[in-house]
Order: structure tokens, then C-alpha cells, then sequence
């Protein structure tokens, strides 16, 4: 289902038999006045999160994307090159490895307009409380 999707979208890139695709919508970066402020708690340049819950993403530049979780969770990921590319069209492409995990070092997301950037680190995201 989640191959139509891609394919549905205008996606162009060969597929291996049986590879899982995900699509992740993807948010403009909100005015600098109503950024919530989150800080990496842990960065892992092997570290992996679940795909099942993922929301959403922000792209924070051209090498930073926000992915948000279900629950609110938050997970960083920085690209090993700029891959500015990745706003477009209002979403990205996930190829994972291990079905049903997003890995850094192996993994890499896919922009709609072409193109493919390696996710070189996650990190865990904490908020940082206001006083």
C-alpha cells in the first residue's frame, strides 16, 4: 500500500522486491516566535527509531529534519550532505533497511523532487522547559 502511495505521488526511484516506502508529510518551519525549543538529549550515528508512530516532519534547513512521533515524541536527523530538496512538495520518502526501523548510518530519506540524502546521525529530542 505504501508503494502505490509513493508510486501515486510521483515517485521515481527503483524499488527492491518486497522494500518497504513510507511517505512522511513534511510542515513548514513556523516563525521563529512559536518555535518550541528542543535539545538533542542522545545522537547515535548507528541509533534507530520505531516508524510505526511518525506524524510528521519538519525540516529545519537544508541538512536537519524534526521527525515527530505520535505522543509527541521527537527524533533529529542530520544528513551527511545538504539536501535542500527535501521541503518540497510537502513531504519525503523513507526506505529503511530493517523493516519497521529508521536507522542512521544505513538509512536515507528521498525527496519527491528526486534525490537521496544519507541520514548520518538521530538524536533523541528533549523540550527545554521555559521559566
Amino acid at each position: 500500500m505504501r508503494l502505490l502511495a509513493a508510486i501515486a505521488a510521483g515517485c521515481c526511484f527503483a524499488q527492491p522486491a518486497g522494500a518497504q516506502v513510507g511517505v512522511v508529510p513534511v510542515r513548514p518551519m513556523p516563525p521563529s516566535a512559536a518555535v518550541e525549543h528542543w535539545v538533542p538529549a542522545r545522537t547515535s550515528r548507528t541509533g534507530c527509531f520505531d516508524t510505526a508512530n511518525i506524524a510528521g516532519a519538519i525540516v529545519v534547513d537544508a541538512r536537519t529534519v524534526d521527525v515527530t512521533m505520535r505522543g509527541g515524541k521527537r527524533w533529529r536527523l542530520t544528513l551527511a550532505q545538504q539536501c535542500p530538496q527535501l521541503s518540497y512538495y510537502g513531504g519525503f520518502y523513507y526506505q529503511p533497511r530493517v523493516p519497521g526501523k529508521f536507522c542512521a548510518g544505513t538509512d536515507r530519506v528521498m525527496s519527491r523532487a528526486g534525490g537521496a540524502c544519507r541520514v548520518s546521525t538521530i538524536s533523541e529530542m528533549k523540550p527545554v522547559r521555559r521559566r
